[in-house]
């Protein structure tokens, strides 16, 4: 017996249930990958009518599986749960501002109160268990579709709604590690054949919801991409033989970073996590580079190819000689060919060098941006009141006392300082990095900046990576010569990777005299 597709969404969130049917809950997204067309808009909007259930239990199954869904539907589900339309009947049920987190204890044998078969497990006493479950989401949304989607354009409204959340003052749960690497998009190399499939569905996913929108501007972008698509419009035409060749590049980088990390290992040690996994992206890119050789009659692209593929073997190769404890063995992973993707990032090292001059206290230090933002929100179902209204404050930290002072503390990334001394004029102070959060903080950078009668000099960072859960763990020295004795006014611009995620945070410090 088949049923429809919103007949298998409601009996996965059966009122009656109170354990997740994982079966069921695949067979919903084989479901929808195999329709297509319609099938992802009437799956969310289906499921996001059942989040809103006065039971909680439905609620929390309806959470489940739409976690589920937005794991295994591709872009086409991605496309649907980034409308403005099912964020605003997601967060139906949230009040203007966040509600008490005090709660009872709750009873222990209340099949209503065990959510231990859920990605995210509310905290014993926390008294609003759907509300925190969908700020796990839309926070883990956040990361893998706005920040490290291919399509993170099409995904601009899920971090609109973060971002109006978080100014409203509700507070969102710690990622885990497990469930963002699940939603972000594979290290796996594809075909050439898989990557136009990909395109292929991304396009009529596209083109369905902007036909259905039906604005005049929607219709124009959906004639443009009917042109692409039909093949009349050659000029914006993908070469997916290019796309592979940089996804070659991609997982040549992966082999020589392989290859790096075993050779750091010493006698006794064995290969972590990440090298598993290097390892694996590269044993599944050998035979689909091998069947691109076969094809292609490019002689500069095939030896591209041939020079990656060695590369991948020779550290396929080492890691093999490490299982069997051979640890002084060497291969040749050298490349006379330019990685693009190297040269993209020393490119982007060098802007960030010289990215100080942007940090200036002698511009103007007022800034529009929180009331553009807000501009950008009102169009979402919560209202926001006027940021004008609020004024803004700085840190004010006189400079005799020798107590910790927060310059800042924000996302779980806490930097203090610490007066040192004060001689003549010369003002010394010892940052201190902690890291509140349970991801590390990688390729951590300070960059300040101070008004032109002062000198500025930073001492080199003890770490650039900053350990999760850790206080204090990372030091840095500043010496500010301020002649005029005036009061010291401190621009600041940090940049940091967390989650595989490019962070930054920008404000001003200043002290009184």
């Amino acid at each position: 017996m088949s049923y429809s597709l919103q007949s298998l969404i409601e009996r996965a969130c059966s009122p009656s249930r109170f354990d997740p049917n994982l079966a069921l809950n695949l067979e919903i997204c084989e479901t929808i990958n195999k329709k297509q067309g319609s099938a992802p808009r009437t799956a969310a909007m289906t499921i996001v009518k059942l989040v809103n259930s006065p039971r909680v239990n439905q609620a929390m199954l309806a959470l489940t599986l739409l976690d589920n869904c937005a794991k295994n539907c591709g872009y086409p589900f991605h496309l649907q749960i980034a409308t403005k339309e099912f964020l605003n009947a997601l967060v139906r049920r949230f009040p203007e501002r966040p509600p008490t987190r005090y709660a009872p204890h709750p009873v222990q044998s209340a099949p209503e109160n065990q959510w231990n078969h859920f990605d995210f497990v509310p905290q014993q006493l926390m008294a609003h268990p759907v509300l925190d479950r969908i700020l796990y989401l839309i926070k883990e949304w956040k990361i893998a579709l706005t920040e490290l989607s291919k399509y993170k354009e099409d995904m601009t409204h899920i971090r609109d709604m973060y971002r109006l959340l978080k100014f409203k003052g509700y507070v969102f749960p710690e990622l885990r590690d497990s469930s963002v690497a699940a939603l972000a998009p594979a290290d796996t190399l594809k075909t050439v054949e898989e990557l136009e499939e990909e395109n292929r569905v991304a396009q009529a996913a596209k083109l369905q919801e902007l036909i259905r929108r039906g604005r005049p501007q929607d219709l124009v972008e959906a004639n443009r991409l009917m042109k692409i698509m039909t093949g009349y419009d050659q000029k914006h035409q993908p070469n997916y033989k290019e796309m592979f060749v940089e996804e070659v590049h991609k997982i040549q980088n992966k082999a020589r970073l392989l290859y790096e990390m075993l050779g750091n290992l010493i006698s006794g040690d064995r290969p972590d996590e990440t090298m598993e996994e290097l390892k694996g992206s590269c044993e599944n890119a050998i035979p689909k580079i091998e069947n691109m050789l076969k094809t292609e009659q490019d002689k500069e692209k095939i030896e591209e190819m041939n020079q990656a593929l060695l590369i991948v073997r020779n550290s396929i190769l080492k890691y093999q000689d490490i299982k069997k404890g051979r640890y002084n063995t060497s291969y040749d992973i050298s490349d006379k060919f330019d990685s693009k993707l190297a040269e993209e990032a020393k490119q982007q090292q060098q802007e960030q060098q010289g990215s100080i001059s942007l940090i200036d206290l002698d511009d103007d230090l007022s800034s529009d941006n929180d009331r553009s933002i807000v501009n950008q929100l009102n169009s979402l179902t919560i209202d926001s009141p006027d940021l004008s209204t609020q004024p803004t404050q700085e840190p004010v930290i006189p400079i005799a006392d020798n107590r910790l002072v927060d310059m800042v503390n924000k996302n779980g990334l806490v930097i203090q300082l610490e007066p040192l001394s004060t001689v003549n004029t010369t003002y010394q102070f010892k940052a201190y990095y902690s890291n509140k959060s349970v991801a590390p903080m990688d390729k951590m950078t300070l960059l300040l900046a101070a008004p032109k009668s002062m000198q500025l000099k930073l001492g080199p960072v003890s770490s650039s990576s900053v350990p999760p859960t850790s206080d204090k763990s990372v030091t840095q020295v500043i010496t500010i010569d301020n002649p005029n004795k005036e009061s010291i006014r401190l621009r600041y611009k940090i940049t940091y990777e967390q989650f595989g995620v490019e962070m930054e945070q920008s404000g001003t410090w200043h002290n009184t005299k």
